[in-house]
């Protein structure tokens, strides 16, 4: 595709362009992610180790007490 050929779309057509543009780049990316997680997989099998990848990022989100199953401190 040439910057002639994107000037000559109309605005609809250049609209669409970029729909199929990023949906192009989000295919790719999941590709990358799922062919990086076959080889760590792969190379970790290969050592003997079991990897489980999961699709959870960062900490585990702080639990908060039940202020209700709290206990009042005793002073003695």
């Amino acid at each position: 595709m040439t910057l002639e050929t994107v000037k000559a779309l109309s605005d609809a057509e250049l609209s669409q362009v970029g729909v199929w543009v990023e949906d192009e780049k989000k295919s790719r990316a999941e590709r990358r992610k799922e062919d990086a997680i076959a080889r760590i997989k792969a190379l970790a099998e290969s050592v003997g180790i079991k990897v489980a990848i999961g699709g959870v990022r960062g900490r585990p989100a702080r639990i908060k007490p039940d202020a209700k199953t709290l206990k009042p401190a005793t002073i003695k």
